[in-house]
This record gives C-alpha cells, structure tokens and sequence, in this order.
C-alpha cells in the first residue's frame, strides 16, 4: 500500500469506518497515532484548535503543525462545510505533511466551521482578507495554498496578494465568479418567508448534498468585487495544478481550461477525473491531490 493511499484510509477511518487496534502519543502535542490492521496513521481529532484575533471581536479559528521542510502547506477553505478544516481533505493534507514534515496551517472562515462571527455583518471581502491575514501572519517563507470549490477562487486572490513567496498552487474544482450566481439559483428554491428575509438582508444557512453554506445577500453582491476576468492574463507565474472532475455540476470543467490559458505561468497542468463530481471527495480523488501536491513539491524543492 502506497503512502499516499495509506493516508487517505486513515482520513476515511476518522470517518468512524474502521476501528483503531491500539493508540499511542505522537511527537506532536494533541494529535493520536492510530494503529488499524498494522497500518501507521495519525489523526487531527485532538489537534488544538487556535484563534487568531483580528480586532473589533473578530477571530478565526485554525490548527496548525510545524514541521523541518519548507515550504508550508495552507488550506484554504471554501462556502460549503466539507472544505472546513475538520473535513476529510483537511484530515489528509494533514497527515501529509506530518508524515513528510511540512509546516500546515488549515482554518475556518469568520461564520464558518470553528470560527464565530457576526452573520449579519460577513462579507465576501472579509473572506478573502481572512486568508491573507492567515498567511502573512501564521507563516512565513515560501508557500503552496491548497484550496477547494471556492477556496481556489480564494487561493488565485491570495496568490496575487503575496505572489513572492508562492511556491505554488493545487486547486481542485476552482468555483471562480461563483458567490452570486448561487445566491440567486438556492435563493429561488427557498419558500417565500426564506426568500422574504433574504431579501430584508437576514443570513440564511442552506443545507443541501454538499452540506452548509452561508446565504446572504449582501455577502453575495459583495463577491462581485473580486470576481476574475479570465480573459485578461493573472499576474501568477508560479506553478499551479488544477483538478476538475468531468461530472461537475457546479462548476464546468471548460472554466478550468480557461483559468489555465488565463494563468501567466507556463508550468501549469490540468488534470480532469472522468469519473469524479464537484467535492473530489472519494479515496481515488484525495489520493490523486496527494501526490499532485507531493509531485509539485518534489519537482520545485526549496532551496
């Protein structure tokens, strides 16, 4: 069994799938080495959760691990819960990089996840601050931001904020431009009181197949700010990996290929999953974001 497939069974494990053999005390303060079936694994249910204060009573919850390597890994999360940093990609990157020992910060949005917050205040634009705030002051040196769904849209805006220390980027199922077009598609599908208040500005949590997500309307105009032009060339000349599965129904697989044609790096790749849909969630798909980001690592060390 191949380490990358080692971690992903122990992410499904935390899933409550398996049962743990035997526990032991890692190095690293909270987390759990668990033995299943004689296979190491290591899990993030005990990892201390940190605040990062922002001011004015704002702060964002994260976990993060040290490590010897550069460069550091950051997770960026995107609207719906299973991109949160206790979902099960967050658990395999984070094995990833105990195991290969590079530093990972993962975190939660304000109004997302760990991370509390005003709902009637958020928005879009303090999203995209939280995840330069998180990088400029929870790392240093070189970085690679890994970001899903809506975190790649993120992830590109952070990448142009701090474009000197990128190593690189792994997005998988990038939701450019995504925020407001949603907003209005759930918005129709809500009762008329839903719709009522949303219209009065109240939040509104929507639950559906890829879990919770925030509505609001001001949170959703707001997102218009920063939405890309992929016909003008982003300032990025990092290398940069992109999965897309061709069963997205949220996100089209040809706005990927734009994004790589708008890119100005000329190491980028693009690699769709025939069989995969928008979370990229199944033990094939974590294991292939794995060693894409093992790959992209190898083949750019740190100097």
């Amino acid at each position: 069994m191949s380490l990358f497939t080692r971690v992903c069974v122990s992410a499904v494990t935390r899933q409550g799938c398996l049962k743990p053999s035997s526990f032991v005390n890692n190095k690293l303060g909270g987390f759990k080495q668990v033995y299943y079936e004689g296979i190491r694994t290591i899990t993030a249910s005990r990892l201390n959760t940190h605040y990062l204060e922002l001011g004015n009573g704002r702060c964002i919850a994260y976990q993060s691990i040290p490590g010897q390597r550069k460069p550091t890994i950051v997770m960026i999360p995107g609207l719906h819960s299973y991109t949160n940093m206790t979902g099960i990609k967050a658990s395999c990157l984070l094995r990833y990089c105990d195991r290969e020992d590079f530093p990972c910060v993962m975190y939660d949005h304000e109004c997302s996840g760990l991370s509390s917050g005003d709902a009637t205040k958020v928005l879009f634009t303090n999203w995209v601050e939280n995840a330069v705030t998180v990088t400029e002051k929870l790392t240093d040196g070189p970085l690679v931001l890994v970001g899903s769904s809506i975190g790649g849209w993120l992830a590109l805006l952070t990448a142009l904020n701090l474009k000197d220390r990128l190593l690189g980027l792994v997005l998988e199922a990038p939701a450019l431009n995504y925020v407001w077009p949603y907003y209005h598609r759930n918005r129709a599908l809500l009762p008329p009181d839903a719709r009522r208040r949303l219209d009065e500005g109240d939040p509104h949590v929507y639950t559906h197949e890829y879990g919770d997500a925030l509505l609001k309307r001001d949170f959703a105009a707001d997102s218009q700010k920063h939405e890309l032009d992929l016909a003008q060339k982003l300032n990025i000349t990092c290398p940069v990996r992109i999965i897309h599965g061709l069963h997205d129904t949220e996100i089209p697989f040809s706005q990927s290929m734009k994004l790589c044609e708008s890119i100005e790096s000329e190491d980028v790749d693009l690699i769709l999953r025939k069989s995969s849909g928008h979370q990229l969630e199944s033990p094939p798909d974590l294991e292939l974001l794995l060693i894409t980001l093992d790959r992209l690592l190898k083949d750019n060390p740190v100097r």
